[in-house]
């Protein structure tokens, strides 16, 4: 019975993951992965990030996204079959970590954990924080090897992978901190002395930090990057920032909240009749969890995305505990009830429900985008290039020109920034940046979204600085305002599209 149970809760799993990656294929490229994608269009065009391009993603970001636009192509369906490609490396790699105990554990955590990826919709396809849990886990299942093996090299590639990490998402050094001091301080024996362990483990994962200092020399760009690092990154990491009680009350996804609950009474039975909570491997994932968890909370903005390294940790954790549970010798009837209504719940309740949620999932013709491409091939198309420019943050302007493969007047893409207190000076030295290259280069068109960063949509935004708002009333006129019909449906909940107002400059 419990051998068919397990293939059984896999097997449910992979369906709903084939379901979904065939129903799925031709979602379009939106949200964060088309202005990544517009960022590596402008570098291929001669700009260079951090000093021509104002941007807050790290090194790491632009080099997975231009190896895979210059491999692959830049369009849609190749993203598509990227993003699947990494949540099937992702269960690969769950796989791996649970095969000493039970590999079907694994392919059910990962098929689950590509299912709760999908369900946040397609703006959220290969997400950076999706590359970096690829990366953490992958790290994890090499310290793991590190735990069974007496040699070094396991470390060496965790805290590689680790590195490769860091320079996407500083928040990876938590995982490979974590994960490292468990596998060198409570399990030294098995890894040499601590400090060969040690050091080869810090000089293996500077190796991408160090690979990324150099390229941004290359470039002349180290101290437009440090400027990023030390300004605009922490106004941004102060924007958008939820409360700390919405961590404490909202750890995980609700959906996963039964998961939560029937695990921990497997724990409660295990430690009522004096068994051992955790084998070595759900250790370290659990550790991983709780760096996850860290992770999420220093972001603080709460992102679906954001929770992406805890989930895939705490889907393998309470797998893994559940195969184990049915697996103790002599049986005991409670937890293996227990255990499998967990594998139960996870397949035949959790994975449809994900799946279920995607399916409705889809983009309008008169969306944002759609309608803005139609209006500026009609203001001249091809020949807006290097003439038109987008105040917005993420409405879908920069996606439209990178569907349009039209570059912008300027290299600055967000206009969050130029919207905050005037008080900060880092808001003062944004705007000044901005101004000097607007104005050097005056574009044609200039395309104004109401969406204001966290407050209520209104196109009175521009008001909050003057001399902006002056040069439009003075060098433009309006040619048209926009309000796309029809709402946005990307993720499961339905959200009312934004607006834009199109402006000609006057000559």
């Amino acid at each position: 019975m419990v051998p068919f149970l397990r293939r059984l809760s896999a097997s449910a799993a992979i369906l709903c993951v084939a379901i979904f990656s065939i129903t799925s294929i031709h979602w379009l490229l939106v949200g964060d992965a088309s202005l990544i994608h517009y960022i590596t269009f402008l570098i291929d065009r001669g700009r260079v990030p951090y000093r021509d391009i104002v941007d807050v993603n790290l090194p790491g970001t632009y080099a997975v996204e231009w190896i895979v636009i210059h491999l692959f192509g830049g369009g849609s369906l190749a993203w598509r079959l990227f993003d699947i490609a990494l949540g099937l490396i992702a269960a690969a790699e769950m796989t791996l970590l649970a095969w000493p105990y039970d590999r079907l554990a694994g392919v059910l955590a990962g098929a689950v954990f590509i299912l709760i990826h999908g369900r946040d919709g397609m703006n959220e396809l290969g997400q950076r924080d999706l590359v970096m849990t690829v990366l953490l886990l992958a790290s994890a299942a090499f310290f793991a090897s590190a735990l069974r093996r007496n040699r070094l090299s396991p470390l060496v590639l965790a805290s590689l992978c680790s590195g490769i990490a860091f320079t996407i998402k500083p928040t990876a050094v938590l995982f490979w901190i974590a994960m490292l001091a468990y596998v060198i301080y409570f399990r030294a024996k098995t890894t040499g002395t601590r400090a060969q362990a040690l050091l080869g483990s810090v000089l293996s994962f500077l190796i991408a930090p160090a690979i990324a200092v150099c390229f941004l020399l290359r470039i002349h760009a180290l101290s437009s990057f440090w400027q990023t690092a030390t300004g605009l990154i922490p106004l941004h990491n102060q924007l958008l920032r939820l409360p700390t009680s919405y961590f404490l009350l909202h750890p995980l996804p609700s959906s996963l909240l039964p998961l939560l609950l029937l695990w921990l009474a497997v724990l409660v039975v295990r430690y009522n009749k004096n068994l051992d909570l955790f084998s070595t491997t759900e250790k370290l994932v659990a550790i991983a969890f709780l760096a996850g968890l860290a992770s999420f909370y220093l972001q603080r903005k709460a992102l679906p995305y954001h929770r992406y390294p805890a989930d895939a940790f705490f889907i393998l954790l309470v797998c893994l505990g559940f195969s184990r549970a049915l697996e103790q010798r002599p049986p005991i009837k409670t937890l293996n009830t227990i255990a499998a209504t967990g594998l139960l719940f996870t397949s035949l309740i959790l994975a449809p429900q994900c799946l279920l949620k995607t399916l409705h999932l889809r983009s309008s013709p008169n969306d944002f985008s759609q309608l803005l491409q139609k209006d500026l091939l009609t203001l001249g198309g091809p020949t807006l290039d290097r003439k038109v420019q987008c105040i917005d943050f993420t409405s879908g302007c920069i996606t439209t020109l990178y569907r349009m493969q039209l570059e912008q007047s300027t290299g600055f893409l967000y206009d969050c920034y130029l919207f905050q207190p005037e008080d900060n000076p880092v808001v003062r030295q944004y705007r000044k940046e901005f101004w000097n290259t607007l104005t050097a280069h005056t574009p044609d068109v200039l395309i104004l979204s109401n969406q204001d960063c966290g407050r209520p949509n209104n196109f009175d935004k521009i008001n909050r600085w003057p001399q902006l708002a002056s040069l439009l009333t003075s060098d433009y006129r309006l040619y048209k305002e926009v309000h796309p019909p029809d709402p946005i449906h990307w993720a499961s909940t339905s959200v009312p599209s934004n607006s834009y107002r199109l402006y000609l400059r006057q000559r």
